[in-house]
């Protein structure tokens, strides 16, 4: 049965702009207790996808190039010294990209893939599987209406309706 991603995805999106901090980021993330969100720019157009794993590479992308420096330039040879060095190392890494905008993180090369909520949920698994992505914001126009996760795919293949479409109510 063919069955459109505006059935499936998520419509109460959670979307971070470009221009937010990676520390407001990464607390929206986790109050949402999510592992990544569509990222708009200050028009609210879609301009790339933030996973938690993009804040992790850009902690440990300068965390690498401090330690290099250090190798380059300290000669240490007592090693509690060296485990000091690295966990201030690891600190600043943190603090500069907590304190980076979101866009200055996003990957240079990041390709945006993203569907309409007329493509079917054939074409959403086949765009997650054919690119290694594990969230598909959902565009009408330029403005970003939904997002469909692996999570929803897995509910979408089991029968099962997601929590966008659960109608259980607290009593």
């Amino acid at each position: 049965m063919w069955m459109s991603v505006k059935n499936v995805m998520t419509k109460d999106v959670v979307c971070i702009r470009a221009s937010d901090s990676v520390k407001d980021a990464w607390l929206i993330l986790m109050e949402a207790d999510i592992s990544g969100a569509p990222v708009v720019d200050d028009s609210s157009n879609l301009v790339g996808v933030l996973s938690m794993s993009d804040i992790f590479r850009a902690i440990l992308e300068r965390l690498q190039k401090a330690r290099s420096l250090r190798e380059l330039t300290m000669q240490m040879t007592d090693a509690s010294a060296v485990d000091r060095e690295e966990v201030r190392e690891l600190s600043l890494a943190i603090r500069a990209v907590a304190d980076t905008t979101v866009g200055g993180i996003l990957p240079k090369e990041q390709k945006v893939f993203s569907l309409s909520p007329e493509d079917s949920m054939e074409r959403a698994i086949h765009v997650m599987a054919e690119h290694s992505v594990n969230r598909l914001p959902v565009v009408k126009g330029t403005e970003v209406v939904g997002i469909v996760t692996r999570q929803d795919i897995i509910w979408y293949i089991a029968g099962r309706p997601g929590k966008q479409h659960d109608v259980s109510t607290v009593s």
